[in-house]
């Protein structure tokens, strides 16, 4: 009885211990601070990694178009051996006796080639500059991408911040509720409240509690859509820091113009486009001039079936001269050409000042709304402190029986959702600074 008794304690204490133990080591806690999360996020972005790619595979085309100002080598061997049917051929009036032929004839021919090109006009020079500009526009899309990454990795940050602070306000909601629903429950108790009273508090513990649940429902999927973003393992809880910011002097609205004006990846890929353009018209052009090149061949002829033949029954000729060309018939049908190319350069223009109004409109209202931002800040701290007051007032009075359960109730709730209105306010403020930042061009530079 003894063992089995001890065996059937040990049995249920162990179920136990893993259902308590389960919880603790189900999830990781990690905190991570709005730069360490952006650094992450770009290190491990699939965005960023494509982007890089792309500048790697332009820089081999630029290697490429080096490549094609050494010169070429060619080299070739062949041998082959013809059946002859005819044994004697004579031809009447130009031989006197017949001929007599082989069965079979070998023959091997070698070749080697070296060319090198003098003047092409100009061509593997532009296509070393085409192919530079190329990895240059490359590059401007990769500091694009960082900044697209960066921005949306402060707004999935900022928005797991407001997730976080809303839970603790409801928190403290939930426990001065209850604090006021012990307290009503006594005074039902001495007669002082009715059951009403105390179902009305009950109810609005009911109605925060719910509040809760969707407020823990949304950290949940907004914290595993940062895991995956930042390349953490999906169970990885993350905690968050103050996602403040200075903001004591706001620059000018024509000074944030002039800087994204200037910083703005876009722009930049514009005037390399610009200039690219350029280079596309002179290549074209190029074509209507003569090209010079010198070459070196020589050759190898052996009619002999040894691979190695004795002294004098092969041949080496060596050539060496240069090669000069010219296309005439571009004189006339490039010009079209050179039109095609000069209408596509007039459309990365108007693309240029197309991009340049778009970026002027996007950092105006960025800046507006940053403003705004700020001033409602500014009238939701006032609020705060009118809320609190209220509640101040509206507690004395129900404690001297001055004021009804719902007043009490409603005032409580004003002052949290002020509470939550002004932190959202900040977190709202915080995101239109970093999007200002953004539309100027100088996210990662600030960051």
């Amino acid at each position: 009885m003894f063992l089995f008794s001890k065996t059937r304690q040990i049995t249920l204490f162990l179920p136990l211990l893993l259902v308590f133990a389960l919880p603790l080591h189900a999830q990781d806690s990690t905190y991570i601070s709005l730069e360490e999360a952006i650094q992450r996020g770009l290190d491990s972005s699939k965005q960023v990694k494509i982007s890089s790619a792309k500048v790697q595979e332009a820089l081999a085309r630029y290697q490429q178009a080096q490549d094609k100002a050494l010169p070429t080598i060619k080299a070739s061997f062949m041998a082959s051996e013809a059946y002859i049917p005819t044994r004697t051929i004579q031809i009447e009036g130009l031989m006197k006796d017949a001929l007599k032929l082989p069965s079979t004839s070998m023959i091997s021919l070698g070749t080697l080639s070296i060319n090198e090109a003098i003047f092409a006009g100009n061509k593997l020079k532009y296509a070393k500059q085409s192919a530079d500009l190329l990895k240059r526009i490359a590059e401007l899309d990769v500091t694009g991408d960082k900044q697209d990454v960066a921005m949306t990795i402060v707004e999935s940050y900022i928005n797991l911040y407001k997730i976080d602070e809303n839970l603790e306000i409801v928190q403290q909601n939930l426990s001065d509720i209850q604090g006021r629903l012990d307290e009503t429950i006594q005074f039902k108790n001495q007669g002082l409240a009715t059951e009403n009273d105390v179902l009305r508090f009950q109810l609005q513990r009911a109605n925060v509690q719910l509040t809760q649940i969707d407020l823990q429902n949304n950290r949940s999927v907004a914290n595993y859509a940062m895991d995956v973003l930042l390349g953490f393992p999906g169970s990885t809880v993350l905690k968050v820091d103050s996602v403040g910011h200075e903001h004591d002097q706001i620059p000018a609205l024509d000074d944030l113009i002039s800087r994204a004006l200037q910083q703005r990846e876009e722009l930049k890929a514009y005037e390399y486009r610009n200039t690219l353009s350029d280079v596309n018209i002179r290549n074209i052009k190029a074509d209507n001039l003569p090209t010079l090149g010198a070459g070196l061949s020589t050759y190898y002829v052996n009619p002999t079936k040894k691979f190695f033949p004795p002294t004098h029954n092969f041949l080496v000729p060596i050539t060496l001269g240069l090669n000069l060309g010219w296309n005439i018939s571009n004189l006339y049908t490039s010009k079209h050409k050179i039109a095609e190319a000069q209408v596509q350069q007039e459309e990365v223009k108007i693309g240029e000042r197309a991009t340049a109004d778009k970026i002027r409109v996007a950092v105006n209202q960025d800046y507006h709304h940053y403003l705004q931002s700020l001033e409602k800040i500014r009238v939701l701290g006032t609020a705060v402190s009118q809320a609190r007051e209220n509640d101040r007032i509206m507690e004395l009075k129900y404690r001297n029986q001055l004021a009804t359960t719902t007043d009490r109730i409603d005032a409580q709730t004003m002052l949290y959702q002020s509470l939550v209105n002004l932190e959202l306010a900040r977190a709202d403020a915080a995101d239109a600074y970093y999007q200002l930042l953004r539309s100027t061009g100088t996210l990662n530079s600030t960051l």
